[in-house]
């Protein structure tokens, strides 16, 4: 009896909070995310020219990247809508674009570029659908207004200092610098995923 209740308040403590314990560390997996790909988009074409690209190359690399983010979206939407834990869609996400951090390290060409952007685009594509759904599980009722809200400010806020961090380290240590942390980031919230408590999300 006395277990029983103490349950029934727990839950109802949980219901009043207005961002409850998985929609933090999803929180705190879209902010690592978003702040890793920020740390380099922004500079992402004085990168493209350190490897002999132009213009033409960055908005063709660009276009691949969006193409097959765009594509495979489709089609992992599909495949994680039928999965019992869809977070671990998330968790192969930050191992793909980590791999991708990696390889960024090691692109000496154009057409290593273009890999590392499909690369990329297919991390991307693992991500969003997974992420969303997820997310929006946890939302709850009226106060999800709030709680997309809290999402979709600091989806402006932590590129905003991803940016502005990455450009700095650039300009100080140069790109290779930036590859390795945003791997690191990558790979470290994967890793989170996996040992989170699945009671979580």
């Amino acid at each position: 009896m006395f277990f029983h209740h103490h349950h029934t308040r727990h839950e109802r403590v949980k219901k009043t909070l207005l961002i409850n314990p998985a929609l933090k560390a999803l929180l705190l997996i879209s902010g690592t995310f978003m702040f890793a790909f920020a740390m380099f988009s922004p500079i992402y074409a004085i990168f493209v020219e350190e490897i002999g690209g132009g213009i033409k190359t960055a908005a063709n690399s660009w276009a691949i990247f969006g193409l097959v983010a765009g594509v495979l979206t489709f089609i992992t939407g599909k495949f994680e809508n039928e999965m019992k834990e869809t977070e671990l869609a998330i968790a192969w996400s930050q191992f793909v674009c980590g791999l991708g951090y990696v390889l960024l390290y090691l692109t000496d060409s154009i057409s290593m570029l273009y890999l590392v952007m499909i690369i990329l685009g297919i991390g991307d594509a693992l991500y969003w659908p997974a992420f969303h759904s997820i997310y929006s599980i946890h939302a709850d009722g009226h106060k999800s207004t709030f709680q997309w809200g809290i999402y979709d400010g600091l989806a402006y806020f932590i590129p905003a200092i991803g940016s502005a961090l990455g450009g700095w380290l650039v300009n100080q240590y140069g790109f290779n610098l930036i590859f390795i942390v945003m791997a690191v980031l990558s790979f470290a919230c994967g890793i989170y995923i996996l040992f989170l408590p699945r009671k979580v999300l």
